[in-house]
């Protein structure tokens, strides 16, 4: 978990690579960004060098602080950053802003699932890495103690602007339960995703598990090495 306020993030920045690539980002949050410069990540990097194509439209679900759709913005053809925390998306426009972003980048603030409207998330630090719908205790992280509603919308109605193909990244701390639900739509677009499941934060683990399977089922998987994810690229 990575604790970040808006005061933190605003004031300076900061260059550094990431797997290679050299970007401005603001300075909060310090521990993930120095995480990314050791290399920490680079099995989710290396999946972007094989997969991402300059065709692709990038929808970056749980964009947070903006690391992968920094680094994606090299090679996609259009970037869309989606996140719905309020905190962490001020740190988000911000680092758009400093490399420049913000005419090949759409932003979206707000939650994705199969259908739109409201829902209240929360996290122990509004601004980490850990806003969710689930606010119990789980995966090591503590209940939530802060929260807020947010709007809602389905995937398949924000992916109606952008033409195929799409790359999806998903790392949305549980909300994909609601995403998969709508299998059909993984069936029509078949987009390449790069996609983290957090099953602890999952209401029906066995009805998720099966929809899950469903979507994967559609393309080739290869499940991403690394000892503290459950990270899947999905491909054709």
């Amino acid at each position: 978990m990575f604790q970040m306020r808006p005061e933190v993030g605003i004031p300076g920045d900061q260059g550094l690579r990431i797997h290679g690539r050299e970007v401005q980002v603001m300075e909060a949050p310090q521990d993930y960004w120095g995480w990314v410069a050791e290399g920490r990540y680079d099995h989710e990097w290396v999946v972007y060098d094989n997969w991402l194509k300059p065709e692709h439209a990038f929808i970056d679900l749980g964009a947070w602080v903006g690391a992968h759709s920094l680094y994606a913005m090299a090679v996609a053809k259009a970037i869309v950053a989606v996140e719905p925390d309020p905190v962490a998306m001020a740190i988000l426009i911000e680092n758009l802003l400093v490399e420049n972003l913000l005419g090949k980048a759409s932003i979206m603030q707000t939650a994705v699932s199969d259908e739109a409207g409201e829902i209240t998330l929360g996290s122990g630090c509004l601004g980490a890495s850990t806003t969710r719908k689930h606010l119990a205790a789980g995966g090591g992280i503590g209940g939530a103690t802060e929260t807020f509603i947010s709007k809602k919308i389905a995937l398949r109605k924000l992916a109606e602007e952008w033409p195929d193909p799409l790359f999806i990244k998903m790392d949305i701390e549980g909300m994909e339960e609601e995403v998969l639900r709508d299998v059909e739509f993984f069936l029509e677009r078949k987009p390449t995703m790069l996609i983290e499941l957090h099953p602890f934060w999952w209401e029906n683990p066995e009805k998720t598990w099966q929809d899950f399977a469903a979507v994967k089922a559609l393309y080739q998987a290869e499940e991403v090495p690394h000892p503290n994810s459950n990270t899947w690229v999905l491909h054709s």
